[in-house]
Order: C-alpha cells, then structure tokens, then sequence
C-alpha cells in the first residue's frame, strides 16, 4: 500500500472513530432504549463501504482517462444506495418496524457525515493527481 493510500484509509478510519464516538455519546443521552447492535451495525457498514469506495476510487485514479474517474465516481454512489438500501431492508425485515424511525435518522445522519468524508477525501485524490501530473 502507498503512503498516500494509507494516509488517507488512516484518515478516513480516524474521522470514523470520531464520528462514531460523538454520536454514540449523543445517542446515549438522547435515545437510551435504541438497540446499540444496531448502531454498531450501522457504524461497521458504513466503514467498511467507504472504505472499499475509497480504495476503488484510488485505484482508479492511477488512470489517464478523466472520464473513467467520472465514471467511477458515479459508479461509487450507486454502489453505497444500492448497499444502503439492502441493509435497511435487511433492518426492516430482522426488526419489523420496531424502533424504525430511531433506525432511519441515526442512518441518515451517519450517510450525511461518511458523505462528507468522502467528498473531502475525493477532493485530497484530485489534488494529488494534478500535482503528479503537474510534475511528471
């Protein structure tokens, strides 16, 4: 793995930890009866997808054709809706609405804050690849 590969699954991971841990207090003190298997779940699934979105977008940033970075990116979030919808399908029928509004919001509000680190991350890869090609 490349330094630059690394630096930016060990920010993505750190900025998880964080953010898993101000929600996790907030969520302690706001709603005491939600199921916190399920926050883990939530947690873990979204960790595990940015992280593989992460790693897709790197590795196809090596390529000289813009448009497959394009593509790439698009192609990045349709696999996160596609993958969110089937965990909370999976939620629903595990759960049968029990507590599935709590479920949702903590949901929303964690898709919101992953998707603001990615998006700082992709801006970090497009950086990185005008300043390679700015010295090659």
């Amino acid at each position: 793995m490349g330094v630059f590969k690394y630096r930016l699954f060990s920010g993505l991971i750190g900025y998880g930890l964080l953010v898993g841990a101000i929600v996790a207090v907030i969520l302690h003190y706001s709603l005491p009866g939600f199921s916190w298997n399920w926050y883990l779940g939530i947690f873990f699934f979204f960790m595990v997808v940015e992280l593989f979105i992460l790693n897709l977008v790197e590795k196809n940033s090596h390529s000289e054709d813009k448009k497959r970075l394009v593509n790439i990116y698009i192609l990045t979030k349709v696999i996160k809706i596609i993958l969110s919808l089937i965990f909370v399908l999976i939620y629903y029928i595990i759960e049968r609405t029990y507590n599935l509004k709590p479920f949702i919001i903590i949901y929303i509000v964690f898709y919101l804050l992953f998707l603001i680190a990615e998006t700082f991350l992709f801006t970090k890869i497009e950086k990185h690849i005008k300043m390679k090609n700015k010295n090659e």
